[in-house]
């Protein structure tokens, strides 16, 4: 039975031999003979248990329930989180996509393209490397004084790829980025 507590704002009553109080703002407290003191009841705690009419009143992580704010389920910030964050990825994504668009072309694949316009070019020798001619990169008119060598055929310049026909030379030109470039088979010009 519950009755109010000397008038200081307190119900009490008796459940199991134990005295309980419960203020205004709904904690509880049980009087623990033993210790002859009040301790300030918290769940998980070595207690006995509620008085019935007052275990409803109380949430399991022990917040009276008259305490709680009452707020909607989606506005947990459990809830919110998770879903900041996922809009906070998309807008990531949409604005490194506007900026970059699509990444360009690859390294190799401009030097396929690259390797391919020089076919039927004619080449400059610029000096030596190694005792071998160095050939420029930069096309100049096959009726030109400074020509050197002729673009006949391009093969791939991956290892085991065919070898260029008989009666041309070999020139590989470097190209960052790129680990095995074409070969150019060029036939040499005058004498």
């Amino acid at each position: 039975m519950t009755q109010p507590g000397a008038g200081r704002g307190r119900a009490a009553t008796t459940y199991r031999g134990v005295r309980w109080e419960r203020n205004t703002a709904g904690r509880l407290r049980w009087h623990n003979d033993d210790a002859d003191r009040w301790v300030l009841w918290r769940p998980g705690q070595d207690a006995p248990p509620l008085p019935p009419q007052w275990a409803k009143d109380v949430d399991p992580i022990g917040t009276p329930l008259r305490d709680r704010r009452a707020r909607k389920g989606w506005r947990s910030p459990y809830r919110l989180a998770p879903v900041v964050l996922v809009v906070a990825v998309i807008i990531i994504a949409i604005v490194q996509a506007s900026r970059g668009g699509t990444p360009g072309p690859s390294p190799a694949a401009v030097e396929k393209a690259a390797a391919e316009k020089l076919l039927d070019k004619c080449l400059v020798a610029e000096g030596t490397a190694g005792g071998q001619p160095r050939i420029g990169a930069e096309p100049v008119s096959c009726t030109s004084p400074q020509a050197s060598v002729k673009v006949v055929k391009v093969l791939p310049g991956t290892p085991g790829s065919p070898s260029c026909p008989t009666g041309t030379s070999t020139v590989r030109l470097d190209y960052p980025g790129v680990a095995h470039p074409h070969q150019l088979c060029v036939e040499h010009l005058g004498a």
